[in-house]
């Protein structure tokens, strides 16, 4: 008896679409599986969805060396640089994600688990991990090579947020944006503008994503469990709370958890984790810096930078370069006044028109010792990678395609994305020299992205 096997005629999908080749296979002549002819055993390996293709690596010898083949073939990656993750423009399909690589020009495509990822918003990502919210604005972390998938605690499982159904049956989140007359913080001075706010904040589910989530740093890969803290900056105005894979509910960190050591003067913006330490560093929209350590019983905050300015209109990001120093980078934005609005009257499109714009990129090395900024005008040899994603500093010399002393942008212009989803995105290659962006190239036009969700920056990874 002979078996018959469909698989795709290696159009490079993952979902092994396109016209079916038949093959056919007599089971009595390879009762030994590790004996299929080689070419044979490529052309299954090429047909199988990317998750399964690496799970049939593992089986033996003869299966690794043809998904070995398969996997450059499919995953076109030949170093740890970041690849810029979209919903293709021309795709049909919800689920599938384009990954661009701008270090060796490839582009692939994968296809992520549900929920589909037209349907998510992204907020952040690192080692190898997407940081997602789905359209109840719970959030999720998704490996998109793998399929690997770890749901955090729910969004009501904030300590200022819950829940109930509206008449028509919809879920509607409640969600109280003051601090009341019990917290510790609430007759701070910095704190009578979320005093004086109505409570609480309706919103549907399916919004309440948009607003809540400014983004979301690992320390880790998830594919560790519970050794992954994965730390949330959120709504109102920059608050910090963290949890780690298993965990029912996040902890608020205040005043009062983390020994009256954490500031709230302007909230948060970035974050970023360092290995070598154990440390988060937090960076507040007034440049000031917070080292907190999540390694004991309770969090343990400490101010090792002063503000350094009363200007929270550029976009601020912090990043440990590779030759040690620790960086602050502001991107400055203006807005871009359309000639013409154009006629449209679908509300995928209507908001298209609006373009924020960077102005300038200015980058500053934290001097800890004499608690003070100090602006250099270069990285050298170095490629900065910005936007939702932890920031990446690379370098260029291992790099030949990328650009040096340059930062590759992503739109992360959070207010804007709230309210104007299919808005243009700002995406490109920004010359720290000349002070211009530059075009990230062809994929611009022969691998279009969407607007929705915004594209981001992933270092891909197998773990």
């Amino acid at each position: 008896m002979k078996m018959r096997a469909a698989v795709a005629d290696g159009d490079g999908d993952d979902d092994g679409a396109g016209a079916p080749v038949q093959v056919s296979v007599d089971p009595a002549a390879y009762r030994d599986w590790s004996a299929l002819p080689a070419d044979l055993l490529l052309t299954v390996m090429e047909s199988l969805a990317i998750p399964d293709l690496f799970r049939a690596g593992t089986a033996c010898a003869s299966w690794y060396a043809a998904y070995s083949i398969a996997r450059r073939a499919r995953i076109p990656i030949r170093d740890s640089a970041p690849c810029l993750l979209y919903s293709g423009e021309g795709d049909d399909d919800p689920s599938k994600a384009t990954l661009y690589s701008p270090s060796s020009g490839d582009c692939f495509r994968v296809r992520l688990p549900d929920p589909p990822l037209r349907s998510r918003n992204l907020v952040g990502s690192a080692h190898g991990w997407l940081v997602t919210a789905d359209e109840q604005s719970n959030l999720h972390l998704v490996n998109p090579l793998n399929g690997a998938q770890v749901a955090l605690p729910p969004v009501t499982a904030l300590h200022h947020v819950e829940s109930f159904v509206d008449e028509e049956g919809n879920i509607v989140y409640s969600v109280d944006e003051s601090l009341g007359p019990d917290d510790p913080e609430a007759n701070l001075p910095e704190f009578e503008e979320l005093a004086d706010r109505e409570v609480p904040v309706e919103y549907p589910a399916e919004k309440l994503r948009l607003f809540m989530y400014h983004r979301v740093i690992l320390s880790c890969s998830p594919s560790v469990g519970r050794e992954c803290v994965a730390l949330l900056v959120h709504r109102p105005d920059g608050m910090i709370s963290f949890a780690r894979p298993g965990d029912e509910r996040w902890t608020h960190i205040n005043r009062t958890t983390s020994n009256g050591s954490l500031k709230w003067d302007t909230g948060y913006t970035d974050a970023l984790y360092n290995k070598n330490d154990g440390l988060f560093y937090l960076l507040s929209f007034d440049g000031s810096i917070c080292a907190l350590d999540l390694s004991g019983s309770s969090p343990v905050a400490r101010n090792i930078v002063k503000k350094n300015t009363q200007w929270d209109n550029p976009s601020k990001y912090i990043v440990l370069a590779p030759w040690g120093d620790l960086l602050e980078v502001w991107r400055l934005r203006d807005f871009d006044e359309p000639d013409e609005t154009p006629e449209c009257s679908s509300a995928e499109f209507e908001d298209r028109s609006d373009k924020w714009l960077t102005e300038e990129i200015m980058l500053y090395k934290v001097d800890i010792d004499k608690q003070k900024l100090v602006k250099i005008s270069s990285i050298g040899d170095y490629a900065l990678f910005l936007g939702f994603n932890s920031v990446v500093c690379l370098p260029t010399e291992n790099f030949p395609m990328l650009k040096p002393d340059c930062a590759y942008l992503s739109d992360e212009f959070y207010e804007e994305i709230c309210v104007k989803r299919h808005n243009w995105r700002e995406i490109g290659i920004w010359d720290l020299k000349n002070c211009k962006l530059q075009s990230l190239g062809d994929v611009e036009s022969l691998h279009a992205w969407r607007n929705w969700p915004s594209p981001i920056w992933i270092t891909p990874s197998l773990s």
